[in-house]
């Protein structure tokens, strides 16, 4: 439940809901009917999650629940590679993909 976690990270980050939607420029008002199972809009839950310095996933799914692979062009991809490949330097890219390239096996 998004209220949940959002408590959960805000005490993981020392901090509390309150101080975060003040910050953020929001009302607490609506904390009460996310406790009862709704959801904010899009872009309140992205700035509340870029504020938090987490990802929207843990912020809607909680922090060990967060979807691990990703479907992209009909394959799943592991979320392993996609983690990999996201923190090869740009100066590094191109040797890694020829890397790969060479060691390729066709079928």
């Amino acid at each position: 439940m998004f209220y949940d976690n959002f408590k959960a990270a805000c005490k993981r980050k020392g901090t509390n809901m309150t101080v975060v939607l003040s910050e953020l420029g929001y009302s607490t008002s609506s904390t009460g009917s996310w406790k009862a199972g709704s959801f904010p809009r899009l872009d309140i839950a992205i700035n509340i999650a870029n504020h938090l310095e987490i990802s929207l996933d843990e912020l809607v799914y909680g922090i060990n629940n967060a979807p691990s692979r990703t479907r992209k062009n009909e394959q799943v991809i592991d979320q392993e590679w996609v983690d990999i490949i996201s923190h090869i330097p740009p100066e590094r890219q191109q040797i890694c993909k020829d890397f790969l390239r060479t060691h390729i096996i066709e079928k």
